[in-house]
């Protein structure tokens, strides 16, 4: 097979024949779906193929949905459309810009973010933007960026400086399309403002086409003020600005897939551990990361998405300069992990909630 036919592999949308409709009864309640396609071109368009190039797939919107990415409108069009995982960065990293009320961007790679970063009063969206491309611009190569305004020119300047898969905003300044129109393969999704009222179940299929049915996940941490309520075990408290840090970090670890450690310090994620089968792994990780990419870690805070259970978690940030901790809290150690952080002058706000995503 030559190189261009491999490549075509990955630009070709592959021909699905599932059902229109899908309806799920839960206890008496119906849950129906519809299949999602657009028209492009004239023509009758659906997911380009699933999570790898052999894999049919389609898309299914909740019946009465107004907001998400179910209900995506596609201003511009390429490299056939996108695909399964095309789609399913768009959602969580919608979740993720989702939390703030501030300019918000999450660089997506693989359902979890690289960057993350979000504005302070009167910054450009472009710089925002850069931010959290530079948290990791190794892996922003061939990202698919969500955020939560109104892309501009010069945001889209800035997007094109790299290879971006996808763009996922509110809407488009035409000044901004008219500079995405020079980048034949990169598509551009027009993203309504998602609904939580009601949400649905998570649902896992297993592997004989068992199903496990769970609450769809959320903290229970939804503002600063909550943040505050919750104890500090710790002899010194968060100052104002690493309560706001650590409540940042602590909702973009909410959204990363487990085991999850976010480093976080002026209004961005200097590193991001992700999918780790340890903690202390996920913490070196990320400091790992942050030296690779000159990130000083000194004053900035870490968020942990389950409890630290050994001394040698404290050991690896407190050797970094980090100044302040959020965590579940729960481990046998963790008296010992309170008077180490008070030896080292770190402050630690326990959450008592575990923030466990396996997607």
């Amino acid at each position: 097979m030559s190189k261009q036919e491999i490549r075509r592999i990955y630009r070709t949308a592959l021909k699905e024949d599932f059902p229109q409709t899908l309806r799920l009864e839960l206890g008496g309640k119906m849950f129906e779906y519809s299949k999602v396609r657009w028209t492009i071109g004239g023509e009758n368009r659906g997911l380009r193929y699933g999570t790898n190039p052999h894999q049919k797939a389609a898309l299914y919107r909740a019946e009465h949905s107004k907001g998400g990415i179910g209900n995506v409108e596609w201003v511009k069009w390429g490299k056939d459309g996108p695909s399964a995982t095309n789609i399913e960065d768009g959602s969580h990293g919608s979740q993720i810009v989702g939390y703030f009320d501030e300019p918000a961007v999450a660089v997506m790679k693989h359902l979890n973010p690289s960057g993350v970063s979000v504005g302070h009063k009167g910054e450009a969206l472009s710089s925002v933007y850069a931010r959290a491309r530079d948290a990791d611009p190794r892996a922003a190569f061939g990202s698919v960026v969500v955020l939560n305004r109104r892309v501009d020119k010069s945001t889209a300047e800035e997007l094109s400086k790299t290879f971006v898969e996808v763009v996922y905003a509110p809407d488009y300044d035409e000044s901004a399309i008219t500079i995405f129109q020079a980048k034949k393969d990169i598509r551009l999704g027009k993203v309504p403002r998602p609904e939580h009222d009601s949400n649905p179940p998570d649902i896992v299929v297993l592997d004989d086409g068992s199903l496990i049915l769970e609450d769809a996940y959320s903290t229970g941490i939804q503002s600063l003020e909550q943040l505050k309520q919750l104890p500090v075990a710790t002899n010194r408290s968060p100052s104002e600005a690493e309560y706001r840090a650590l409540l940042h970090s602590w909702w973009v670890a909410c959204e990363v897939r487990s085991n999850a450690v976010v480093f976080w310090k002026n209004d961005g994620s200097l590193a991001i551990g992700t999918g780790q089968q340890d903690r202390i792994g996920a913490i070196e990780s990320c400091i790992e990361k942050a030296h690779k990419f000159n990130h000083d870690l000194k004053s900035s805070v870490m968020a942990s998405d389950g409890f630290l259970p050994k001394m040698d978690n404290v050991e690896a940030v407190e050797t970094e300069g980090v100044a302040a901790i959020v965590q579940p809290g729960g481990s046998v150690e963790d008296q010992e992990l309170i008077r180490a952080c008070d030896r080292h002058g770190i402050a630690m706000v326990l959450t008592g909630e575990r923030a466990f995503r396996h997607f």
